[in-house]
C-alpha cells in the first residue's frame, strides 16, 4: 500500500509542478506579448490589420498552452532516461565516465551558444 501511495504522490507532485510551471510561463509570456504590442510603433498598427495581430497573438498563446506542457513532460522523461542510462553505464564500466563528462561539457557549451544566439535574434 505504501508503494502505491508513494507512486500516486509522486505523480501528483509531478503534475502539480508541471501545471505550475506552465501557468507561470503562460502568464509571463502573455504579459510580455501584451507589453510588446502595446509599446509598438503606430506604423506597426497601420501596416497590420487588428485581426491579423489578434490571430497571431491567440495562435502563439494556444501553442504555449497546449503544446508546451506535453513537450516539457517528454523532455523531462528523456532527461531522466538519459541520466539513468548514464548511471547504469558508469556502474558497469567506470571508464565510460570520461566520454560522458566530455559529452556533458560539449552539451553545456552548445546550450549556452544556442541561448546567446536566441537572445541576439
Amino acid at each position: 500500500m505504501g508503494i502505491y501511495l508513494g507512486l500516486v504522490a509522486s505523480c501528483f507532485i509531478r503534475e502539480s509542478t508541471i501545471f505550475g510551471v506552465a501557468l507561470r510561463t503562460s502568464t509571463k509570456m502573455h504579459l510580455a506579448m501584451c507589453e510588446r504590442v502595446l509599446r509598438a510603433n503606430i506604423l506597426f498598427f497601420d501596416s497590420n490589420p487588428i485581426g491579423r495581430i489578434i490571430t497571431r497573438f491567440s495562435k502563439d498563446m494556444a501553442v504555449l498552452d497546449l503544446i508546451a506542457p506535453s513537450v516539457s513532460i517528454l523532455m523531462t522523461y528523456g532527461i531522466f532516461r538519459a541520466f539513468t542510462v548514464t548511471i547504469s553505464l558508469v556502474i558497469i564500466n567506470y571508464w565510460l565516465l570520461i566520454p560522458t563528462a566530455l559529452s556533458v561539457t560539449y552539451l553545456i557549451y552548445l546550450m549556452r551558444n544556442a541561448k546567446t544566439a536566441m537572445i541576439q535574434a
